[in-house]
């Protein structure tokens, strides 16, 4: 057999050695499955209290190797998503529970992954998502007005409101302790709705403050929307009057 043809036998072995190493290790740690069960889970629409609620589903995977699996890490794909994750070892056919826990401080589109790895090499994502949806959708700033006494325009607020309506919103309802009188101007649509990332429209409205006396009794009001519970609003009034309006 002439030396090239020895070379070429050699070079074929060596591929085929690569080839068989590739099937029986690598594929096996990169493509197949190590566990069976659910790896995937949305919350869908929930709703949600400022400033975050946590939401926690465990899944129930099941060793389908032929040999003893052992967590030695899970990571989280963003700050929003933890877990904790068992860290016994769980015998072929045994159902190991891990705990995702996904944080929801918007309304917004949220979704994760954790890359769980085992003490063989092999590798498994799970996936989490939910759109959160304030229970809330109005919110003033500044949260506590403060009130003066003199100001010549009255003292400003902005009321935002995360609507999904197609409808402009309508005026809200007010309902005041005497000496305090509330006007607003009207709805702005300040951020159009992101149906793909789950976010809807932002509207706000300007708010003017005017004291008629500055003996208020009750340094509260309540504001009223079809759709959204009562938001009630504390106010304080300023010592000294300044005579200007405040944004």
């Amino acid at each position: 057999m002439s030396k090239k043809k020895v070379h070429i036998l050699l070079i074929v072995c060596i591929g085929l050695v690569f080839l068989a190493v590739v099937v029986l290790v690598v594929y096996p740690i990169l493509f197949g499955a190590s566990v069976s069960g659910k790896l995937h889970h949305s919350f869908g629409v929930v709703p949600i209290e400022r400033p975050a609620t946590v939401l926690t589903h465990t899944f129930r995977l099941v060793n389908t190797t032929d040999h003893e699996l052992q967590l030695i890490n899970a990571v989280s794909s963003c700050g929003c998503t933890t877990t904790d994750w068992p860290k016994e070892p769980f015998a072929v056919g045994e159902v190991i529970e891990v705990p995702v826990n996904l944080t929801l401080r918007r309304s917004q589109l949220r979704s994760s992954t954790v890359r769980l790895e085992f003490d063989t090499g092999e590798v498994e994502v799970l996936r989490i998502d939910g759109i959160g949806r304030f229970i809330q959708p109005l919110a003033i700033m500044p949260p506590t007005p403060i009130l003066y006494p003199d100001a010549a325009q009255g003292t400003r607020a902005v009321l935002r409101l995360e609507w999904t309506s197609n409808q402009r919103p309508t005026t809200p309802i007010i309902s005041i302790p005497k000496g305090l009188r509330i006007d607003f101007d009207t709805w702005t649509l300040s951020t159009e709705e992101d149906s793909n990332k789950g976010i809807p429209a932002i509207w706000t409205i300007r708010m003017r403050f005017t004291l008629d006396s500055a003996e208020v009794a009750q340094q509260e009001f309540t504001i009223m929307m079809e759709g959204a519970p009562d938001l009630v609003v504390s106010f304080t009034i300023a010592e000294a009057p300044l005579g200007a309006i405040r944004d």
